[in-house]
């Protein structure tokens, strides 16, 4: 069943709105910490060598800054909203410039003897990167300059070697190099940002159709009360003249025109009448699809627009199934009604989906279910799904007053 929610409860609007962003931030993030754990095995022995020209709180103090901010990003980056990844991030890169600036106070003025140099001055890019995907891109090239321009300073200063070429190639090529990973990060957030804007305007164009839709219904509606109440009276009215007949048919009309102006019209729907538009609407879909009732008390009523959100959300999570769950899956529609509360579960035997794989588009779930249902006082929608175990949705709606 192609649906989009796990076991809790309905994700908020703000977080599937920075959905793709947090998504690709959470794997540029991890890339940036799989880059911190690999330069942390490679340079231990220039981080020993280093440490001897340097006083001695400085480099468990720069290590910490650096490595220790880079890995704690990938434990930290799972379930993190799209502001905590920013500040994981953004927390890292300003560590190694923390970092940077202390060595020229730690510094002794001695030299290294390493083939490697100065070990600040092997990941200047990875704090440009974590810049990128925590603050504008203007504020990313200002860290990737002063990053490699400071450590490629220091490597030359420190290291006791003969340098080929003068300084500013090397920080030019060594800025170079570096800005390929900067501009893949800061177009990866654009991308992001482009999907979560594209999505947002589709909530907001589906909504406008709903929208109109409900108008076009009113309009229905009252062209039906126009034909079935007052034309059919004013006919009577010139065939057949004063009788007691039309006199009872004024009155209906006038009683209908007085409730169509109200807010109760047609406001509440008997149990038996519920449970037939629920097998109505999941037919309309489905048409083979059974619907099992259990009716607890016939005198049960609800509003209609319970009624009609419910039957609507079962019809849209039974297509769902009967699209995506597997040929030899089988579907069940279960509808109880008792006097506080209406519910529908539609389960499958399908094989079951990641919620977390489902593409930003699919809107099934996200505005034809929950949103239906989130827009009804008591209303409230569940769904469960793992692969290779089916999907179950649960449509309730419990009586508030």
């Amino acid at each position: 069943m192609a649906t989009d929610s796990a076991t809790s409860p309905a994700v908020s609007d703000t977080s599937r709105d920075a959905l793709a962003g947090r998504r690709i931030l959470r794997q540029f993030t991890l890339f940036a910490a799989a880059g911190y754990l690999l330069y942390g095995v490679q340079l231990a022995v220039p981080v020993a060598a280093a440490s001897a020209i340097t006083a001695p709180w400085y480099t468990p103090v720069a290590v910490l800054l650096t490595f220790g901010t880079g890995l704690s990003m990938g434990p930290l980056t799972w379930h993190a909203g799209y502001r905590r990844l920013q500040t994981i991030t953004g927390i890292s890169a300003i560590g190694y410039l923390i970092a940077l600036a202390l060595w020229w106070i730690a510094w002794d003025g001695g030299q290294i003897h390493t083939v490697q140099g100065l070990w600040l001055s092997m990941f200047p890019g990875l704090a440009a990167i974590c810049a990128a995907l925590a603050f504008r891109p203007a504020w990313a090239f200002v860290v990737l300059g002063v990053a490699v321009t400071g450590s490629v300073i220091a490597d030359r200063l420190a290291r006791h070697a003969e340098v080929i070429g003068p300084i500013v190639a090397q920080i030019c090529w060594a800025n170079a190099f570096s800005m390929v990973f900067v501009v893949a990060s800061i177009m990866g957030r654009r991308t992001a940002r482009i999907l979560d804007d594209s999505r947002a305007e589709a909530y907001s164009t589906t909504a406008d159709a709903a929208a109109a839709q409900a108008r076009s219904a009113e309009r229905a509606r009252f062209d039906a009360l126009t034909h079935d109440s007052v034309m059919s009276t004013l006919l009577l009215a010139a065939r057949r003249g004063t009788s007691s007949e039309l006199v009872q048919d004024a009155r209906n009309a006038l009683t209908a025109i007085d409730r169509a102006g109200s807010d109760d019209i047609d406001d509440e729907v008997g149990a038996s009448q519920t449970l037939s538009r629920i097998r109505a609407a999941v037919a309309l879909v489905a048409p083979q699809q059974r619907v099992s009732a259990s009716v607890l008390d016939d005198t049960a009523r609800y509003p209609a627009a319970v009624v009609t959100a419910i039957a609507a959300a079962a019809a849209e999570a039974v297509r769902n199934s009967q699209r995506h769950a597997g040929p030899d899956a089988h579907t069940r529609v279960d509808a109880t009604s008792t006097p506080a509360r209406l519910s529908v579960y539609i389960s499958d035997t399908g094989t079951g989906f990641d919620p977390n794989s489902v593409p930003a588009s699919r809107l099934g779930i996200s505005v034809s279910i929950e949103g239906r249902m989130s827009k009804i006082d008591g209303g409230s929608a569940t769904i469960e799904s793992q692969h290779g175990r089916g999907t179950t949705v649960r449509l309730s709606w419990t009586r508030t007053n």
